[in-house]
């Protein structure tokens, strides 16, 4: 039942844009079967047969199968591919006088089509008849230079921009599709001219791997993501030294701390199996070993558990001993009048109270819903970080508290949130941008507008918000508008 082809055609021509040229001249003389248009020629059986096959509704409404094939493909199809081999000998001296080598020379028969199509008087008539039938799991696409790329279908600009160049990738800020703007996400089609529009001041960021496929460009993202984090905890683990030197050392003298430290470095690094100074670094910025282990390898345990040199204590440290002691006991925290229920007005539990007094990171403005700790303030009460914060990697460990929030308030407070937005230079889009965020019933706190080269524009704005799903509702109202190439959170 399901053979319907009766009648058969073959076409025989010179060369291999003679095949397209005379499957485009087929097609548009007769209406091609969907799913039965076979392209052996870019992509060859495994026993070398190269064609063009495809199925027509002929006259009287009949199926006709017809066949498109160079005299060489032909001769492989018909005699084997041992005649293949003899035919290139005789042609060009030997065996290998031919072979290909790359990915160019796999599309060269489409750059051989490029040039025929410019001699006709229609080219565009003719590619858009053949090049979404030809090409079902990749798209080919051009370079402002002419260049021919391929990927893989449901790719992006970014992909694009990894697959010409990593540099190009990291630094892609936006790109022109067939002379018009797009975001980054975009996704690429058959035939389309893409122009990536790069800036050294645009880095790769985590959600650019929701944008891309190609397994080249997710590499190079988290290669780089992978490798900034790592030089952001060498410098917090660096600075958790220099600091743990100071607050543990048992003599108070900084020079004799750091001579003592280089002394049994590299027993600090047998102990804890690491490589060198910067691999100490990175796991003390990481979270992967505590600057109180550490010191203990360097002062003993005698000196860290008297914290080096004891100072009187002061009313700054003595309000923090207060915070400690009312996270272990409520009764303390809920009689001192000096910290009201403010935790409980900001929806937050500090270990097992409300009762505590709170501010939040200014840095990272945590929202309710995302994931929180606390860091015990001198004379300041609890500060509330969102997790990832740089202030909170380089906080004191002993001073970090466990906090979340409180199912059953009610939380009222509005936040500052930075986001920042780039858009294409056009009047009106900051008209755009504003109407998306006052629609959903938000403030915008402040803006500040930066013209770009290419005809970009960077807005950076402040909008008063409470949880994490405002955050996700206004960024996702915002890339609803016209111009807007891609919104993130700063």
């Amino acid at each position: 039942d399901d053979v319907h082809d009766v009648v058969g055609f073959r076409i025989i021509v010179d060369d291999v844009a003679s095949c397209y040229q005379a499957l485009g001249a087929v097609h548009s003389n007769w209406k091609p079967v969907p799913g039965k248009i076979k392209d052996y020629v870019a992509l060859p059986k495994p026993n070398g047969y190269r064609s063009l096959h495809t199925t027509i509704i002929g006259p009287h409404k009949r199926r006709i199968e017809v066949q498109i094939r160079t005299r060489d493909m032909h001769d492989v199809a018909e005699s084997g591919i041992a005649a293949h081999f003899l035919y290139k000998e005789k042609n060009n001296g030997g065996i290998g006088g031919n072979k290909a080598s790359d990915e160019s020379t796999r599309f060269a028969w489409l750059r051989e089509l490029v040039n025929e199509v410019r001699r006709q008087s229609d080219p565009i008539e003719f590619v858009n008849a053949v090049k979404e039938d030809l090409f079902l799991k990749e798209v080919l696409v051009f370079s402002p230079g002419g260049d021919l790329y391929a990927l893989p279908r449901g790719s992006s600009v970014l992909d694009f921009a990894f697959k010409v160049h990593s540099d190009l990738g990291y630094h892609c800020a936006g790109a022109k599709v067939n002379g018009k703007m797009v975001s980054l996400k975009h996704q690429i089609k058959n035939g389309d001219m893409i122009e990536i529009l790069e800036s050294i001041h645009q880095t790769p960021k985590r959600e650019w791997l929701q944008y891309v496929r190609t397994s080249k460009a997710k590499n190079r993202i988290r290669a780089w993501l992978k490798r900034r984090q790592r030089e952001h905890s060498i410098v917090v683990g660096k600075e958790m030294i220099n600091r743990g030197l100071k607050e543990y050392n048992p003599r108070g003298d900084d020079a004799a701390a750091r001579k003592e430290y280089s002394r049994k470095l590299d027993h600090v690094l047998t102990t804890f199996k690491l490589k060198d100074e910067k691999h100490l670094f990175t796991a003390l910025g990481y979270g992967q070993i505590s600057i109180k282990n550490v010191m203990t390898e360097v002062f003993g345990a005698a000196a860290i558990a008297t914290r080096g040199h004891s100072h009187s204590i002061n009313k700054k440290e003595k309000d923090d001993q207060f915070i400690i002691q009312s996270l272990e006991n409520s009764s303390q925290s809920s009689n001192n009048p000096q910290f009201t229920a403010l935790s409980n007005l900001n929806g937050i539990i500090v270990g097992q109270e409300r009762n505590i007094m709170l501010k939040f990171c200014k840095n990272c403005s945590p929202l309710e819903g995302e994931n929180i700790q606390g860091v015990i303030s001198k004379g300041k009460g609890v500060k509330i970080h969102r997790l990832g914060c740089k202030y909170l990697l380089e906080a004191d460990e002993k001073r970090i508290v466990d906090v979340r929030w409180d199912d059953e308030a009610i939380n009222t407070s509005l936040r500052p949130v930075q986001l920042q937005v780039l858009c294409e230079d056009t009047p009106g889009v900051l008209a755009n941008m504003s109407r998306a965020i006052t629609t959903s019933g938000f403030n915008i706190g402040n803006v500040h507008l930066r013209k770009l080269s290419n005809g970009r524009g960077l807005a950076r704005l402040e909008v008063m918000l409470k949880s994490l799903e405002d955050l996700e509702n206004v960024i996702k109202r915002l890339r609803q508008e016209d111009g807007i190439l891609e919104v993130t959170r700063r």
